[in-house]
């Protein structure tokens, strides 16, 4: 029964990161990268098992880190809590 649910909360997770992956692309086309990164690391699945949902949010995460220029700059903004997130 728990694989189930697992596999159930998984699938939910990876609709909301294609979500947030949409909303992500607007934010850069609007040339704000840092608020995309922002977006990417809010509400990310930290305590999930499923690889595909990892998977998923990295690569929203590693699109938005990629658009930024000057990620020095960027981590002197960027809020502290942010930083854990980025670590996992």
């Amino acid at each position: 029964m728990a694989d189930f649910v697992e596999a159930d909360n998984a699938e939910a997770i990876i609709i909301r990161i294609e979500h947030k992956s949409r909303k992500i692309e607007s934010l850069l086309k609007q040339y704000k990268p840092v608020e995309a990164l922002k977006t990417a690391l809010e509400g990310s699945p930290p305590k999930t098992k499923d690889e595909r949902c990892k998977s998923a949010n990295w690569i929203v995460v590693h699109r938005a880190i990629m658009a930024i220029k000057d990620v020095d700059s960027l981590f002197s903004s960027l809020d502290p809590e942010y930083y854990d997130v980025l670590m996992k």
